[in-house]
């Protein structure tokens, strides 16, 4: 009769913790024949391997192994309550993979076949020569304990082989012998967008190789899982659940069964993609300025600190008349590149790049291989290339400039020459004539005459200023501009002027600017005009100050100011009371360098003229 009562709870026994092969062997007899099980028990004691422990149902077996771990279970066929068969299907079921051997009378083929499938690890009939059945079902037991045990530890290695695959700063996955999916790591999931759920026996292939590579690899791998599993790294993509083909460096290390067969493979990755791309990047970006070194129009040198040429461009090729091959290795001094007079700047120059210091822009001249001279514009710069420290010179030919600009030096210098010949003796004309014109105003007898004579007079002095204007205006542009103390420029040229009645306040701070070297007529010129047209004025402010914009100097009297209508107007040519030309030629001073003027007052309460200067023309004096 089956007994309906719940059996006892029974724990799961997938994995345990590793035995030492010395422990004993514990197991559970189980036989409703009170003679035979205590015989057996007698016997299987005197073993000092085994630890023994009997009952006489199936029920009171499951209630022991719910308090106890035993290595095997002997179990009889026919027990009350619970038979055998039904005792194995319920502990298997669970998922206890505790080795059972069933010990009973019970010889037919088909009850054999039964417990089998059940789950039963050995059967062993009762009858005939009871120690000789003892002997046999001892050996059973040990058998059954070590292959037990080999499972449980093949398990735990198994589960410390996973858990560090799963704690690796890498990607990992197995697969089986077909390719199916059973292990992966959390690195990898995140990588790929995957859940373990929706993955697990899904075969690898279909999931994450493109299709261009799949049958390939379908195919390396069953040669792999047939022949044996390559131990070198390979790369390999992987597509993600997003679509993005990831790059992988891959290695396999073979799973193999007690019987060294291949049973499946673990992989073990580095996700290569940023780096793959970053050295793409590099190569690319190596390439780049590779072409832009070998085409671009300045002449390019790479050489060590003490001189020796370790690279340069065709550009450089072509001004120095040299082919590369010619100058690579070899000291520029000892070549005689550089001109002898300008060796010890030469000199002077890597010296400073020995300090981390560029130079430039200056002219060096150099001397081609036929001995022929050619002018540069060089510039120089400290830089590290492939674990290197080296130095890179820019050299822009400025030859045909220099010559250009010599030829216009020239004729400049006649120009002006010439205008100053010209100027000289329009100038002594017309102090002849205007002492002629006073001659003939002092003759009373002739009213009408004097008349005259005071017109003409007028027309002299006009042309005059014409002139004087000319030789002012012919100056400006002439020299290149340079950087001038902005205060004391100022400064300079308003307390110049000689103007005793005006109070001059300069506050600029410290900056300098980049204006043509007349920059003083601007501040005279600036005065000048509130003199003559304020009204009597007794103070001027100059002062500064920096915005987004740049540089703003406000210019300020205490004068009558501008009317609206002549706030563009004072700035052209000839208009005013008297040249016309101090705020037009102001103006063309300032424009030379891109800085602006415009008057900004109200009337009434003074002048105000603001001066903006573009960023880049002006710095602090202490910046040089």
């Amino acid at each position: 009769m089956i007994d309906d009562a719940a059996p006892p709870k029974v724990p799961p026994r997938l994995t345990s913790a590793k035995f030492p092969s010395t422990a004993k062997i514990s197991v559970l007899m189980v036989d409703d024949d009170p003679a035979l099980l205590d015989l057996a028990c007698r016997f299987l004691r005197s073993r000092e391997d085994l630890t023994i422990d009997s009952c006489f149902t199936a029920i009171d077996a499951m209630a022991k192994m719910a308090g106890n771990m035993y290595d095997v279970i002997v179990l009889d066929y026919e027990l009350p309550g619970m038979d055998g068969i039904q005792f194995l299907r319920e502990v298997k079921g669970r998922g206890d993979m505790t080795p059972v051997i069933v010990f009973t009378g019970k010889g037919r083929e088909g009850v054999v076949i039964e417990a089998l499938n059940a789950g039963a690890d050995f059967y062993l009939q009762k009858g005939g020569d009871p120690r000789m059945g003892f002997l046999e079902l001892l050996y059973m037991i040990r058998e059954a304990a070590s292959r037990n045990r080999s499972r449980l530890e093949l398990e735990e290695s198994e589960r410390r082989f996973r858990e560090s695959l799963e704690h690796i700063p890498l990607i990992s996955y197995q697969l089986d012998r077909e390719g199916k999916i059973t292990f992966c790591n959390e690195h990898f999931l995140e990588m790929t967008s995957w859940t373990r759920e929706d993955m697990m026996g899904e075969n690898w292939f279909d999931l994450f190789i493109p299709v261009r590579d799949r049958t390939r690899m379908k195919r390396a791998y069953q040669k792999g899982v047939r022949e044996g599993v390559s131990s070198d790294r390979y790369f390999t993509p992987l597509i993600t659940r997003d679509g993005e083909i990831r790059h992988v460096l891959m290695s396999s290390i073979a799973l193999r069964s007690r019987e060294g067969e291949i049973e499946g493979v673990t992989f073990v990755g580095e996700d290569v993609t940023e780096r793959e791309r970053a050295t793409e990047e590099m190569r690319s970006s190596e390439e780049r300025l590779k072409i832009i070194f070998e085409y671009a129009p300045d002449a390019f040198f790479l050489n060590d600190p003490a001189g020796v040429f370790v690279d340069m461009n065709r550009a450089a090729e072509q001004v120095l008349g040299y082919r590369k091959e010619d100058l690579i290795g070899k000291n520029f001094l000892a070549i005689g590149v550089i001109t002898p007079e300008e060796i010890p700047r030469a000199i002077n120059l890597f010296s400073h790049h020995i300090e981390g210091q560029s130079q430039g822009p200056g002219e060096l001249t150099l001397v081609r291989r036929d001995g022929s001279r050619v002018v540069v514009d060089m510039h120089t710069y400290p830089v590290r290339f492939r674990g290197r420290e080296l130095i890179l010179g820019i050299a822009r030919d400025i030859t045909e400039r220099k010559l250009s600009e010599e030829a216009l030096r020239r004729v400049n210098g006649k120009l002006q020459l010439l205008n100053s010949v010209t100027r000289h003796d329009i100038l002594n004309t017309l102090t002849a004539l205007t002492m002629y014109l006073e001659l003939l105003g002092e003759d009373e007898k002739e009213p009408e005459l004097a008349k005259t004579v005071e017109k003409a007079t007028q027309v002299a002095k006009t042309i005059r200023r014409q002139v004087e204007f000319a030789r002012t205006y012919q100056d400006i542009g002439i020299q290149s501009p340079v950087w001038q103390p902005l205060g004391p420029t100022a400064l300079s040229a308003m307390e110049g002027a000689g103007i005793t009645t005006v109070e001059v306040h300069v506050d600029t701070g410290d900056f300098e600017i980049y204006a043509d070297p007349l920059l003083g007529n601007v501040f005279y010129n600036l005065l000048d005009n509130s003199v003559r047209h304020g009204g009597g004025i007794t103070g001027v402010w100059l002062t500064a100050m920096q915005d987004e914009r740049g540089l703003k100097l406000v210019y300020e009297d205490n004068g009558s100011g501008i009317p609206r209508n002549e706030k563009e107007k004072i700035f052209s040519r000839g208009y005013g009371k008297n040249t016309g030309f101090g705020l037009f030629l102001s103006k063309e001073i300032l424009a030379i360098t891109g800085t602006t003027i415009k008057e900004t007052g109200t009337y009434g309460k003074g002048a105000r003229f603001e001066i903006r200067i573009p960023p880049g023309l002006f710095r602090p004096e202490s910046a040089h």
